[in-house]
């Protein structure tokens, strides 16, 4: 079994342009204050009466969840730090970026979830709904997380819940105000078309954020609209069992006309009259009391130095670890054995993979504070990545390291129990050394308690069940996982677990079959040996030329089960519709949206009335981070197109596009009786069969594995890289080199790429960036901007070679594919 040692994932996406703002120590004569309320602990530059305020506003909309949803659990495992800015000039250069690398300026107020720690932040200037929305829109997120699960909600459902609760006010301290009209969302459903019931509930958390910006905020109004209605409709009930039966994994369409008697197409007549009032009522609670929350709050000042560490520590956890650097520094330059310092800078060393200052920082971390489990939990974790390829593998680690990281985590445990980080990483330890597996199921259970639905952890204990072969078990778990999840890599893992049992599951039965013949054989149905001994026993075989069974067969078996796999996650095709493999040459959006198909042999189009009406779907990786909208680029992909032909009419349209499934290119369509048998037949791998043939009647053989396992696993994984690599267009150059700076100037922004024989000075066009790919984990947590540090991990780059001698350029930057360092492009 493969093992991939954990990481927390990059952005696989980025776009780059103009200057990263440069992070500047926060000043002495800032005067900073910490507040601690009931439920949150606050630290801001702002005065005592504003942190106050906000911490009111916190305490109140928390317990109006409280006296609403009694049964609701609000004690999350995971502690919410809010930073209160005194302005927005304060405030501005601890925004999050964007994917173009500049900072969010219109970002009002931000939730930013952690493994370890939450973080509110906001300015007290300002619009106070607009700065409170995003808050508390993410805020239910981290309810509903706490108490089901981000995936075992659907997306609709959780989206809805929390668009409508955060319009929440409340006056005079008593009387809340929830479900307030979204002047917004009203406007644009209003003006659109409403997706289907049956497809709105069928959007995934994956297949949400890679819906363009347009379906997306169509998707998000009509889950408010839906969500808005059956509340104020006095469905709540309804509602409520709707989502205890979905947790129980009863199917959508069951669960929704099990729960409101009634089925989607007589609740979308329902929905659009609703969205069609002039009027929309909210409701109301005047609670007994006021729900003032002064008295239990206490104030102290801060210093420089633990302002800084808290402004580090918000920096790295949105993921800017270069520019929390200085903060961190400035931290433990005030005060050498701050152990909180040192602990987020020690992760931010880990981020720029400089594992021996790191391990230093950390190391004073545990010394400054024996209490401090995220300094114990980090050690542990910078000690797993030492021993990782450059894929994030990792076959073993030696009895004295993994000793170091057991005894971190059981005192980072016992510490602080409801971490559950600590869970997941000892349990990973266990796995890759074979040990205390099902302890570790057991602890990753427990991790779950306090984390419901958390996917990391379901995910390792899928692997850990694939491991001891309880393959039923976690092949259910890891389709699962890979039809729910939002992560990318998440997904990647599922899909190639399950395509793993699969191999395992065919070569189990072979080798099943070869025991059952070869036990024939000795017990004398077979001719035997000579003298009537035990016959040779049995070989698999190639029928061609009669020689055992090669690494070069068995990836053939590797690849037909990895085909099998893909043929049954299809999407079944309904009556009437078409299917046909080929590529989206064009996507043109006037009076709905038109895909033209290129196949063998024609090219033809089909048409959709929006993308939200698409069942949309990738078997690829690089499929999974391209976005489908209009003039979208789909071009380099194959994709299964199912449509329904349309009859009758002279337009040169052919039919309404249902579906679109990319896949790779060397995919091929099975029929059933091909993906259920347990054999590979003589189309798919020369025919693997039983045969009573040995090279010499006395050699003792069995069938054995593939003899080299991680050499395989490199060479597919170099295969899928160089075939995910972008091709040169006409007029275009590719080149491997090291991106070596990035250089912003009032003529542009400029990438200076070294190769063997010289430096490339590369333009960036504002208008179409360059698209940033990793195929490696090296770069984990890289801010790409432009005071970017030279990047000694390797980049194939595709340019126009168009020389500009105003600019000094060689070209304009078409892409970038970071690479593992043994990578070779040929």
């Amino acid at each position: 079994m493969k093992i991939r040692a954990p990481f927390r994932p990059a952005n696989l996406l980025l776009i780059i342009a103009a200057c990263a703002v440069l992070a500047v120590p926060v000043l002495a004569k800032d005067e900073w204050l910490q507040v601690r309320s009931k439920n949150f602990f606050l630290i801001g530059n702002a005065s005592e009466k504003d942190i106050h305020k906000v911490a009111t506003r916190l305490e109140q909309f928390r317990e109006t969840f409280r006296l609403l949803f009694s049964k609701t659990n609000f004690s999350s495992s995971i502690p919410t730090n809010v930073i209160v800015f005194k302005s927005e000039s304060a405030y501005k250069p601890f925004k999050p970026k964007r994917a173009d690398g500049k900072l969010d300026t219109f970002v009002a107020g931000y939730f930013q979830p952690g493994e370890d720690v939450n973080y509110i932040t906001l300015s007290t200037e300002g619009e106070d709904a607009e700065t409170f929305d995003t808050i508390f829109h993410e805020y239910v997120h981290s309810i509903v997380n706490t108490n089901f699960g981000k995936s075992e909600v659907p997306p609709w459902f959780n989206e809805g819940l929390a668009e409508y609760y955060s319009t929440f006010q409340i006056e005079n301290d008593q009387k809340a105000k929830l479900g307030l009209p979204k002047v917004g969302h009203l406007q644009l459903l209003q003006q659109s078309k409403l997706i289907p019931l049956d497809q709105l509930f069928r959007i995934t958390n994956y297949q949400l954020p890679q819906s363009g910006d347009h379906s997306r905020s169509i998707f998000y109004a009509e889950s408010w609209a839906l969500m808005h209605y059956l509340i104020q409709g006095n469905k709540g009930e309804a509602l409520s069992k709707f989502l205890a039966l979905v947790l129980k994994d009863v199917p959508q369409e069951k669960a929704f006309h099990d729960a409101f008697q009634m089925t989607y197409g007589d609740m979308e007549k329902d929905l659009r009259s609703y969205v069609g009032k002039a009027s929309y009522q909210y409701m109301s609670y005047q609670f007994p009391q006021k729900l003032t929350f002064e008295a239990e709050m206490t104030t102290e000042p801060v210093n420089e130095a633990t302002s800084n560490a808290y402004l580090g520590d918000l920096l790295y956890h949105v993921n800017r670890a270069d520019d929390a650097e200085s903060y961190l520094t400035t931290a433990v330059k005030l005060q050498p054995n701050m152990s909180m310092a040192n602990t987020t800078l020690g992760m931010v060393k880990v981020r720029q993979r400089k594992f021996d200052e790191a391990k230093g920082y950390l190391e004073k971390a545990m010394a400054g504070d024996q209490k401090n489990h995220m300094a114990y939990y980090q050690y542990a974790y910078l000690l797993s990545r030492e021993g990782r390829d450059e894929f994030g593998y990792v076959r073993s680690f030696p009895p004295e390291t993994a000793a170091k990281m057991r005894d971190a985590l059981k005192r980072s445990i016992a510490l602080k129990p409801d971490f559950a980080e600590s869970y997941e990483l000892f349990a990973f330890v266990n796995l890759v050394n074979d040990e205390q597996l099902d302890e570790s199921i057991a602890m990753l259970r427990k991790a779950l308690q306090y984390q419901p639905g958390n996917q990391k952890y379901a995910m390792r204990i899928a692997e850990i069940l694939a491991h001891q072969s309880r393959y039923d078990d976690a092949s259910a778990l890891a389709t699962k996982l890979a039809t729910t999840t939002d992560d990318p890599e998440i997904k990647n893992r599922a899909e190639s677990l399950a395509g793993q049992i699969a191999q395992h599951r065919q070569y189990d039965e072979q080798r099943k079959k070869y025991e059952e013949t070869a036990s024939r054989s000795r017990s004398g149905s077979s001719s035997g040996s000579p003298g009537g001994g035990v016959g040779p026993p049995l070989l698999l075989k190639r029928k061609a030329d009669e020689r055992p069974m090669t690494d070069e067969d068995w990836a053939k078996v590797q690849a037909v089960a990895r085909l099998r796999s893909i043929n049954g996650a299809l999407r079944k095709t309904d009556a009437g519709e078409n299917r046909v493999m080929g590529q989206i040459a064009k996507v043109e959006c006037k009076g709905g949206v038109t895909f033209t198909i290129k196949v063998e042999t024609e090219t033809f189009q089909l048409q959709s009335k929006s993308f939200q009406e698409l069942y949309l779907q990738a078997f690829v990786p690089e499929a999974m981070n391209t976005p489908v909208g209009c003039g979208g680029d789909l071009s380099k992909f194959i994709a299964l197109v199912t449509y329904k032909p349309r009859t009758g009419t002279k337009t040169p349209v052919r039919g309404d596009l249902t579906a679109l499934e990319f896949v790779p290119k060397d995919f091929r369509i099975l029929s059933q009786a091909d993906i259920d048998s347990p054999e590979i037949s003589a189309d798919d791998a020369d025919e693997v069969e039983v045969s009573a043939t040995s090279p010499t009647p006395t050699e003792n053989r069995t069938v054995e594995a593939p003899r080299d396992l991680d050499a395989m696993r490199r060479e597919a994984i170099m295969k899928q890289i160089k075939e995910n690599l972008r091709q040169p267009a006409a007029g275009e150059k590719r080149e491997m080199g090291f991106l070596d700076k990035i250089e912003c100037t009032p003529k542009g922004n400029f990438f200076y790429l070294r190769t063997t024989s010289q430096t490339l000075k590369l333009l960036s066009n504002p208008t179409l960036p360059p698209k940033i790919i990793l195929h490696t984990n090296d770069l984990e947590g890289v801010q790409f901007g432009c005071q970017l540090k030279a990047i000694e991990v390797p980049a194939v780059f595709v340019y126009k070679d168009a020389p500009n001698e105003k600019t000094k350029s060689m070209g304009d930057i078409v892409s970038l594919d970071f690479v593992p360092k043994s990578f070779v492009l040929e």
